[in-house]
């Protein structure tokens, strides 16, 4: 079991078994992990070498300390030879040469053909201490070890030095070292002993010692005190806790009771034994217990218990075999005998093992009986306790001598055992160490949960974005179901977008929250970007080449008709031009298009960004469907930016060119360039070469990633026309091209032209020719890039907060950045610079030193380019007039803050502004009250903001200037108001509920006339309090609305700042003027209704079958017929005379009262007359008809007069006057929504309205 257990404890066998799993989970998992083959090879490669590497090591160290060991010995002899005399030098010599060559073959032996050098380091060390005398070399000599250095004579090899009084003994399986007696009990000599010990230590760190084996000897047991064996194993004790002390480690410590042949027929009882039953163990090997817990003494009484009850086994089964034969004295006595030495063995270890809060308590790992030589006297212990128990008297019998030279139980004590347990030794840690200790594995938990957590967190995270990928993937696929439309398309590509860009900007640095080895980002993108770009090309590029090629065509189809003088090369005019095939610019521009979106190899994004626009947008008109122009061509340009921006990418979708059409107009327009000016080919040839080495300029590139999602551009300047460009390499083309010949290779045409200007003119005249182009160009891209410029639209008032946070940062807004370096990149051409530059030279170090010491006043330097002055006015280029206005934003004057700066700030106060009133927890009171500031251009920040551009920064620019600056100012103050609008939307909803529509529903909509088959009617004061121009709904529009709308009588609309405001419901803006108009006298007085509008109307009663007559009474009024002629009789309603209601009652031939109709209240007619089949007759008159119980009532309808009926229209439908059926919308502000009912005919015009069912 030890040696099994031995075997699967090895470390080498663990990481043989760990390493075969590990690569076992490589290969296995390569195809669920979806990892190649190739790097499951390469990670077991990589964990194979670092095994050996681990293992080389180890096996290095092992051989150096094994070296340092056998060094030490030799040292230790040396030292011992000078300082010793000259008497033993030749003893120490000889001893010393037998010591090397006992080092020497245990190298040589098999072991050390293994282990090499390393052989000394390797094998066990064990310390064997007792008393002298106690059998401690005799054991091991007599244990039937092997001993490689045993040369004839004795396996024992004295040592020299430190160890100059002990034993050494070199074995197969181990090294024994046998400690003199003095070294264990007396303390003379202990110095170098203490140095051997330290030296070892040093040496073999890890496991100096691998055991303790105490040896004791049974007959000093016996034939002393009990006294002794205490103060023995005190001694013991002491000699171990300085071993752990000495050595750092807690070694398992083994009892040998030695002698055992003392033990009176020890030599009777097992004389016979075989060879194999003398090398067993005799004795106990208890549980390893490292923390010392077990009671010692209470395993010992158990097993040597259950060894006394085996030997008594064995002494009957022995003398059951012996039957009628003589059998030794021994067979009967040796079990007793056995047992009478447990006390003096159990006082002992007792002793030796007791607990000690001043010494490290010793790991009991068994006790051992053991013998080596038997040639003691022995003296029955039985005969002493029978003599003193019966109280004879005599010598008794004599002594017993057995003399035998045999080992008992001891070979396989060492090799099973002891040697076996060479890997149970564990280093012994101070409280610094075990504080350290604590703490590493303390700080290693916290890590390795810091670490877990950490990856469970970015797994979280990696899942939560894989999961949004497939979201959007699945709502780009939703958005298309089932629809065609140009917009779908847009909204789906524009989800694909977003999350790629985002994708992109994780690739590059992406959150610690998505890393920690889990992003898996590159393999999303992938798919996205493949999925985008076939959208790209379906949507885009598509339509492009389809109406490329239609344009090349029809240049084919113009061949000679283009003049040679209109033979120019391709220079950039206004934005989205409409190409004419007549021209040679726009058929160039066209074919240079066509071979890019076929090839990487010469795209120029510029060019690109121009010319798809161009072919694209008719495209664009013609399928955009209800998608409105402006929002059309922001997601056009957006995703045409955003495309570009991927131009240098593999997989970048390109067009298959018809070869064809290429040739044709390769053709033509090399016989219309032959006579194209040199100039014009040698300008297009640099500003090519220019594109090629300066990277474009992009919005997304100067603001960063992260403010991609806050301000975006439509428009790529080419890299040619950069301050870069200009300074490192167009200026110093320009001068070359003036002063000498160019070969210039067009590769659009397929054509290589030497170009010499210097024919056509001085070198100076042609270097301002193109110069002059060159800038000219310059101002449009740049004009265009500006153009092109947009504020993102915040979706939410959340996403407003967050992008104001950006843009209104004064340190690191993206609008200052790009008015920064739109500055930076068009104020070369400006010489107003100088002024700037000399101004701010003045301020340095020395400046100061004249002024502050030296009190002297500066002279004034000024290069004054006043624009307004114009008898000084210093020549300015193309693009310094362009952008002369970027130039003002920057510029400070008279030490104060450039406007730009001052506009940032003002930015920040709206940033400040809207987190006021997102930490209010409700924005919408604030949103409110900032909406009726800015619209009342009172104190408010985006109105103040709206001033300071208008007032300050535009005043007195030229109007081309004016329209290209303004709307980039601009548009943050309106997205910001435009985002506020929701949460103020939301609390007119909010206050429209509580104050109108809540107490409606609760006290009108349940009564009639608002519900029609309601019972209870609403009394006039009830109306009055909601409808009316007194009422809820008009006192909310005049308080709670107030400046947001403007009210013109009975109409209400929206006021807006910017186009921009809030947007009221139809159902709202529709109803307003009917719910706040005049009431009927009776609503608008909270009377009866007297001063009401009357309604005079004829009744003529017809026949009933069945009945006698009946009865007709409507607000007092009534009608008796009795199946009499009929006449026309005449009512009016209301009635102010009678009781309001209306009521139908007729008596049938049996006398039996029939009730048809009974409507009490000011409604009743109304009711009445619902509540009848109605019919409209040829003379526009109307048949009401009711029955019930079997009788049927009918009558004719005739309107006399009816205000009402007077002002409905001729088409014949009544307008919607009154109240009856109203039902009020549940919100009134923001989107549309289904209106909740259509209402019905009002009372004031019912009997109108009668046939209109028919």
């Amino acid at each position: 079991m030890s040696r099994l257990r031995s075997l699967l404890s090895d470390s080498r066998l663990l990481a043989f078994i760990g390493i075969g799993a590990a690569m076992a989970f490589f290969f296995l998992g390569a195809k669920t992990l979806k990892v190649a083959l190739f790097w499951a090879a390469i990670a077991s490669g990589a964990l194979l070498a670092l095994w050996l590497i681990v293992w080389f090591v180890r096996r290095r160290r092992a051989q150096r300390s094994a070296e340092d060991l056998g060094a030490m010995l030799e040292q230790q002899g040396e030292h011992a030879k000078a300082t010793s005399n000259d008497a033993v030098k030749s003893e120490i010599a000889a001893l010393q040469e037998r010591m090397h060559a006992a080092v020497k073959t245990i190298k040589s032996s098999r072991l050390g053909q293994t282990s090499g050098a390393a052989a000394l380091y390797e094998l066990p060390w064990y310390m064997t201490i007792g008393n002298p005398a106690a059998g401690k070399s005799t054991a091991i000599v007599n244990s039937g070890l092997k001993f490689p250095f045993d040369d004839g004579g004795s396996s024992v090899i004295k040592g020299i030095g430190g160890t100059r009084n002990c034993d050494w003994f070199f074995t197969t399986e181990g090294i024994l070292l046998d400690t003199a007696g003095r070294y264990s009990i007396h303390e003379e000599d202990r110095a170098e002993w203490l140095g051997f010990l330290g030296l070892l230590k040093k040496y073999r760190p890890r496991a100096p010692i691998n055991g303790i084996i105490v040896t004791v000897s049974i007959g000093e047991l016996l034939g002393n005190s009990p006294g002794f064996a205490m103060t023995l194993a005190k001694n013991l004790r002491q000699r171990v806790q300085e071993l752990t002390e000495h050595l750092a480690v807690f070694a398992p410590v083994y009892v040998l009771f030695s002698k055992a042949d003392l033990i009176p027929g020890f030599h009777d009882f097992f004389h016979d034994l075989d060879w194999n039953e003398r090398d067993r163990v005799w004795g106990a090997t208890l549980p390893y217990d490292p923390a010392g817990n077990d009671d010692a003494i209470a395993q010992f009484d158990q097993r040597f218990d259950e060894l006394y009850e085996g030997l008594r086994a064995l002494s009957v089964a022995q003398m059951s075999r012996s039957l009628g034969e003589s059998s030794p004295p021994g067979l009967l006595t040796f079990p007793s005998e056995f047992a009478s030495i447990k006390p003096a063995l159990k006082a002992f270890l007792a002793t030796l093992f007791e607990e000690n809060p001043f010494q490290f308590k010793p790991i009991f790992r068994g006790f051992y009986i053991t013998s080596a030589l038997q040639d003691g006297e022995t003296r029955p212990l039985a005969n002493e306790r029978i003599t003193h128990k019966f109280g004879l008297v005599g010598d008794g019998p004599m002594p017993v001598r057995a003399t035998s030279n045999h080992g008992f139980f001891l070979k396989d004590l060492f090799s099973k055992v002891v040697f076996a347990d060479r890997n149970l030794v564990r280093q012994y840690a101070s409280r610094g160490r075990i504080r350290w200790r604590q703490a590493a594995v303390f700080g290693s938990l916290c890590l390795f949960g810091l670490m877990l957590g950490g990856w469970s967190w970015s797994f979280l995270n990696n899942r939560e974005l894989l999961a949004n990928v497939e979201q959007d993937l699945r709502q780009a696929v939703r958005i298309q179901d089932g629809r065609l439309d140009l917009q779908s398309r847009f909204e789906a590509l524009a989800i694909l977008q977003d999350r790629l860009g985002q994708l992109e900007r994780f690739n590059d640095t992406h959150p610690i929250s998505l890393g920690l080895g889990l992003y898996r980002g590159e393999q999303l993108a992938d798919k996205l970007r493949t999925e985008y770009f076939a959208g790209v090309s379906n949507l885009m590029l598509k339509p492009v080449q389809e109406n490329l090629e239609a344009f090349l065509i029809e240049v084919n189809s113009h061949a000679g008709s283009t003049p040679a003088k209109d033979a120019v090369m391709p220079v950039a005019t206004g934005s989205y031009q409409k190409a004419a095939p007549t021209e040679v610019e726009d058929a160039y521009n066209a074919l240079k298009t066509y071979l890019m979106l076929a090839s990487h190899e010469h795209i120029e994004v510029g060019h690109l960004s121009d010319q798809i626009t161009r072919f694209w947008r008719s495209w664009l008109e013609a399928n955009r469907g209800t998608m409105t122009r402006e929002q059309m061509i922001r997601a056009a340009e957006r995703m045409l930016s955003f495309h570009l921006e991927h131009a240098n990418h593999p997989e970048w979708p390109t067009l298959t060119n018809n070869l064809a059409i290429v040739d044709q107009t390769r053709d033509k327009l090399r016989r219309v360039v032959r006579g194209m000016p040199a100039a014009e080919r040698v300008y297009a040839e640099l500003k090519a070469r220019a594109s090629t080495r300066f990277p474009p300029m992009t919005v997304s590139n100067i603001v960063g990633a992260d403010n991609a999602s806050v301000i975006s551009g439509s428009y790529v300047v080419s890299g040619a026309f950069t301050v870069d460009a200009w300074r490192d390499y167009v200026q110093n083309a320009i001068k070359e091209a003036a002063t000498s010949e160019q070969n210039s290779a067009d590769w659009v045409l397929k054509t290589s032209v030497k170009d010499d200007l210097t024919l056509e003119g001085s070198p100076e005249q042609i270097q301002k020719s193109l110069i002059a182009m060159y800038k000219q160009e310059y101002a449009e891209e740049w004009t265009r890039f500006v153009q092109g410029i947009s504020v993102s639209a915040f979706e939410s008032f959340p996403a407003a907060v967050a992008g104001m946070n950006r843009l209104g940062d004064p340190a690191t807004s993206p609008i200052g950045t790009l008015i920064q370096v739109i500055f930076d990149q068009t104020s070369w051409d400006n010489p107003s610079m100088a002024n700037v530059g000399i101004e701010r030279a003045q301020k340095g170090f020395v400046e100061w030193f004249k002024r502050s010491v030296l009190r002297m006043a500066p002279s004034r330097v000024q290069v004054d380019v006043n624009m307004s002055a114009k008898a000084v006015e210093v020549a300015m280029g193309p693009i310094g007039k362009e952008f002369a206005g970027f130039g003002r934003l920057m510029i400070s004057r008279d030490n104060a803050e450039p406007l730009s700066g001052t506009y940032l700030k003002q930015l920040s106060k709206v940033r400040t502004r809207l987190n006021q009133l997102k930490n209010q927890g409700d924005p919408g009171p604030g949103a409110i009250k900032l909406l009726r500031e800015t619209i009342d251009g009172g104190d408010s920040e985006l109105a103040d903001t709206l001033r300071f551009v208008d007032e300050q920064m535009l005043n007195g620019m030229p109007d081309n200037q004016r329209a290209v600056l303004r709307p980039l100012l601009l548009r943050p103050l309106l997205q910001t108001f435009s985002a506020v609008i929701q949460p103020a939307e939301h609390e007119l909803n909010k206050s429209w509920g509580i104050q109108v529509f809540e107490p409606f529903n609760r006290k009108l909509a349940i009564k009639y006339p608002f519900s029609a088959k309601a019972s209870i009617e609403a009394s006039p004061q009830e109306i009055a309090q909601v409808f009316g121009p007194e009422g809820a709904i008009a006192k909310y529009v005049d308080t709670t609305m107030g400046a947001l709308v403007v009210r013109r009588g009975n109409t209400v609309t929206p006021r807006t700042w910017g186009d921009l405001g809030i947007a009221l419901q139809g159902d709202f803006m529709n109803g307003f003027s009917r719910w706040v108009s005049p009431l009927d006298g009776a609503a608008a007085n909270g009377e009866d209704g007297s001063a009401q509008a009357q309604t005079v109307f004829m009744l003529r009663p017809l026949p009933v079958p069945g009945a006698t007559g009946y009865v007709i009474e409507i607000d007092g009024q009534k009608l008796d017929y009795r199946n009499g002629p009929a006449q026309w009789a005449n009512f009016v309603w209301p009635n102010a005379a009678g009781l309001p209601g209306a009521r139908i009652v007729s008596t049938t031939f049996d006398g039996r009262s029939v009730e048809l109709v009974n409507f009490p209240g000011r409604f009743g007619l109304e009711k009445m007359i619902n509540s009848a089949q109605r019919a409209r007759q040829p003379d526009n008159t109307f048949r009401l008809s009711w029955s019930r119980d079997g009788v049927e009532v009918s009558v004719d309808l005739r309107v006399v007069s009816s205000a009402q009926a007077q002002a409905a229209p001729s088409n014949g439908n009544a307008p919607r006057r009154g109240l009856g059926g109203v039902a009020l919308p549940a919100e009134i502000a923001g989107l549309r929504r289904p209106r909740v009912g259509e209402p019905t005919s009002t009372p004031a015009v019912a009997m109108t309205n009668a046939g209109a069912a028919q």
